[in-house]
C-alpha cells in the first residue's frame, strides 16, 4: 500500500492524507468530550492528539491500514479509514470520528461511501468490521444505514476509563455492499 496516498472526492468533501498542520483540528475533535464520550479513551490532550495523528499516519506508511482526513470546504472535520487488517482473511476494521458541530448532517455517511468502495474494490476486502461501544446509538444507526449487520456483543471487550466495557461488532460483506 505505501506510496501514493489516494485522494478521494465526493461532492463537497475531499478525503485526503492527514498532515502535520491538521493537529489543531484533530486536537479540537479528539479533545471534545462529546466526540470521545462513546470512545474508549476519553478526551485527548493536545500532546495525546499529536501522538494519535502520528499513529494514524503511520498506518499507511507501515502498510497496516489507511486513515483519511475528512475535509469539507477546506476544513478538516474528521477522519475515517481502515486498521487491524487481516490480509489472509481479506478484511479490515472501519474507524471514524467527526467534529461534534458536524453531527446529524449526514457528513460521515457521505464520507464513508467512497472509502467502503475503496476497501472492497481496491484493497479487495471481502468483509469490513466495525466495533462500537454498546451505548453508541448514533454510530449504530450510521452503520445500519450503510448496510452493516449487528453480529453480536463482545462482553468486557475493550479497556476504557471505566474499566472493561462491552462493544458491539458490526460487519458488512462485499456481496452485501454490491447489492445495495
Amino acid at each position: 500500500m505505501a506510496g501514493f496516498f489516494p485522494v478521494l472526492k465526493i461532492d463537497d468533501f475531499v478525503l485526503r492524507e492527514l498532515a502535520d498542520d491538521d493537529i489543531e483540528a484533530i486536537s479540537h475533535i479528539w479533545g471534545s468530550p462529546n466526540v470521545t464520550e462513546k470512545m474508549s479513551s476519553g478526551p485527548l490532550t493536545h500532546e495525546d492528539s499529536v501522538q494519535m495523528l502520528y499513529v494514524l499516519r503511520s498506518l499507511w506508511e507501515n502498510d497496516a491500514g489507511i486513515r483519511w482526513g475528512v475535509e469539507r470546504e477546506g476544513v478538516l472535520i474528521g477522519t475515517c479509514g481502515f486498521q487491524n487488517l487481516n490480509r489472509a482473511a481479506r478484511r479490515g476494521e472501519l474507524g471514524y470520528e467527526l467534529d461534534y458541530g458536524c453531527w446529524g448532517r449526514g457528513y460521515m455517511r457521505k464520507a464513508l461511501m467512497p472509502i467502503l468502495d475503496y476497501g472492497f474494490n481496491i484493497m479487495r476486502f471481502e468483509r469490513v468490521e466495525a466495533f462500537i461501544n454498546v451505548d453508541n446509538d448514533r454510530s449504530a444507526g450510521l452503520l445500519k444505514k450503510l448496510g452493516f449487520t449487528l453480529e453480536g456483543t463482545l462482553r468486557d471487550y475493550t479497556p476504557s476509563l471505566k474499566g472493561l466495557i462491552d462493544q458491539n461488532c458490526f460487519s458488512l460483506l462485499k456481496k452485501e455492499w454490491k447489492e445495495r
